[in-house]
């Protein structure tokens, strides 16, 4: 009987093979580099790769680069042939007359078609379609200028496009400014990223009033050529751009088929699904796209809402090392309503992300280490020395302040702890943040340390 590798509805994690995508693993094996294809192609079969399935039974079969496994083989063929790849029938045909059991072989299967089959990845996995709304309601401009172009620009009749991704911050400003594609390349970018760096909105929050982050936000930004001559020369060298992205997107470059789907989300493309082209961007493995999957299955934009598909693609996309999709876990494994509740798992997503200085991420591990219940987590000198290093990004944020108060206060410097938690209230109210957590927690240990005298 195969041994399960982990089980999606239980969120049984595993270590997902960083950047697989179908090209490099198919080369790989056409150069015999067995033991380097093998971790690709496994993990490319796992979400779901029809080709990579058939390789992998190949190996089985034929013995390249693993001790032979009749059993396996069987199994990938036939979950193979049930998608309908054209040489798994015969190969099925030819690993049903050598199998020493063909009920070990069935059970093999069934092990693995429970949770690698189709019917297994449409129900934890993979997404229902609806429709890209480009308004997010919960997003409400203050300042949103256009961007400065220079003068020669039209003068020169320049036409260009950009997408561009950005945050907003718990305060309303924007983060993480970044141009994911234009056209003609770099043309704008400059221009496009300095509007966005100094846009600002009105803090968002959650449906308790509580200033929340908004991760990936997009906008894309047009400039149209004047004059026929220079339109169409623009147009007709904009879709050869396009063209190649879709060719190399049909070549199974996932990071191509990402930008495909980005591009025909944003409108750039006419007449494509994106979600298609994000699925199978994501089945090659790339952690972006399976971010974006999650994200949907989030916020129901683009696809139906499903909690449990958006958590299993955060643990593939946070195991490929993708510091948001680490972050956005660990929250699902800290809130204690949830089944997959687990504090020291989070700890371990919490961890990696802020190795990678993702702002959030900081300030939420440094948190529950000087917070947490838990004495096998709770860490106040490891909270001070983070909470210090999310300030050298944000000198006063009232979260990262309230953490060291908390945490100066448990190493037993109450007067400077509660001295930071007052700080911590009165930036809260500058920054228009709801300060009741922060009035709270002041109160809270203020009471305690009264009771402690």
């Amino acid at each position: 009987m195969v041994q399960l590798k982990y089980a999606l509805a239980l969120l049984c994690l595993l270590s997902w093979q960083a950047h697989a995508d179908f090209p490099t693993a198919k080369a790989l094996f056409e150069k015999q580099e067995y033991a380097l294809a093998k971790p690709q192609l496994e993990t490319l079969a796992e979400l779901g790769h029809l080709e990579a399935q058939f390789l992998l039974s190949r190996m089985y079969a034929e013995g390249l680069g693993v001790d032979p496994d009749l059993n396996l083989a069987y199994a990938w063929t036939l979950i193979a042939k049930e998608r309908n790849h054209p040489k798994a029938e015969e190969q099925y045909r030819e690993l049903r007359t050598k199998l020493q059991s063909r009920r070990e072989g069935k059970e093999v299967f069934t092990s693995l078609n429970d949770q690698f089959g189709k019917a297994a990845l449409e129900g934890n996995l993979y997404p229902t379609a609806n429709r890209y709304v480009q308004a997010n309601s919960r997003v409400k401009p203050i300042s949103q200028s256009e961007p400065e172009y220079p003068g020669y620009f039209e003068r020169a009749g320049v036409a260009a496009w950009a997408v561009v991704h950005y945050d907003i911050t718990e305060d309303g400003k924007t983060d993480n400014v970044n141009v994911v594609a234009s056209f003609p390349v770099d043309s704008i970018n400059e221009y496009v990223i300095k509007a966005v760096q100094n846009w600002r909105f009105e803090p968002p929050k959650d449906l308790y009033g509580t200033p929340v982050r908004m991760e990936m936000q997009a906008h894309t930004f047009r400039i149209k050529a004047y004059g026929t001559t220079k339109t169409r020369k623009f147009e007709r060298e904009n879709q050869e751009y396009l063209d190649a992205i879709l060719a190399a997107a049909k070549a199974e470059s996932a990071k191509y088929q990402y930008l495909y789907a980005l591009l025909a989300e944003n409108r750039i493309i006419s007449g494509a699904d994106a979600l298609p082209w994000y699925l199978q961007s994501a089945i090659n493995g790339y952690a972006p796209a399976q971010y974006r999957l999650a994200q949907c299955l989030v916020t129901g934009n683009g696809c139906n809402r499903d909690q449990n598909k958006a958590v299993n693609w955060l643990a593939i996309s946070a195991d490929s090392g993708d510091p948001k999709a680490a972050y956005l876990l660990a929250q699902e494994l800290l809130d204690s309503n949830n089944v997959n509740y687990n504090p020291h798992k989070a700890a371990g997503y919490l961890e990696v992300a802020a190795l990678q200085e993702y702002m959030p991420a900081i300030a939420e591990y440094a948190a529950l280490l000087a917070m947490s219940d838990d004495p096998t987590l709770r860490d106040p000198n490891k909270a001070i020395r983070l909470a210090e290093q999310g300030r050298a990004i944000d000198a006063n944020n009232p979260n990262l302040l309230s953490t060291l108060g908390v945490a100066f206060i448990e190493l037993g410097q109450q007067g400077r702890g509660e001295s930071m938690l007052r700080q911590a209230l009165e930036e809260a109210r500058s920054r228009n943040w709801t300060i009741q957590n922060f009035e709270d927690l002041l109160a809270d240990y203020q009471t305690a340390s009264a009771g402690n005298n």
